[in-house]
């Protein structure tokens, strides 16, 4: 998946940090999509924003609290995606290198 890192700063600066956490959602979801098209993201808004990730019978789950993400919001365009990837990474979710660059963007 391609992402364009000037674009995700415009749009990082100026959404509310709900549509930026449905925004960077999607755009995970699409790059676990390239990978395999079983995989699914669920965001639900509880106390945190709560994020399972499904792929037949593996699942994944990370929080964000509002704090956290307008933290990440205001640091970089891609330090959210950073810290939900992380998490995923840290319960095993395999990456797999391919096409585009957006990963590249979230590791830089």
């Amino acid at each position: 998946m391609n992402a364009s890192g000037w674009i995700r700063g415009i749009m990082s600066k100026n959404v509310s940090g709900e549509e930026f956490i449905i925004h960077v959602c999607t755009c995970i979801e699409r790059q676990l999509q390239e990978w395999d098209p079983k995989f699914e993201v669920f965001l639900m808004k509880m106390k945190d924003y709560e994020i399972h990730i499904r792929n037949e019978s593996e699942f994944y789950h990370t929080s964000v609290s509002e704090l956290v993400l307008k933290e990440l919001q205001d640091k970089s365009p891609f330090a959210l995606d950073r810290k939900i990837w992380q998490d995923l990474i840290d319960q095993g979710l395999e990456t797999i290198e391919g096409t585009g660059n957006y990963l590249e963007y979230v590791f830089m």
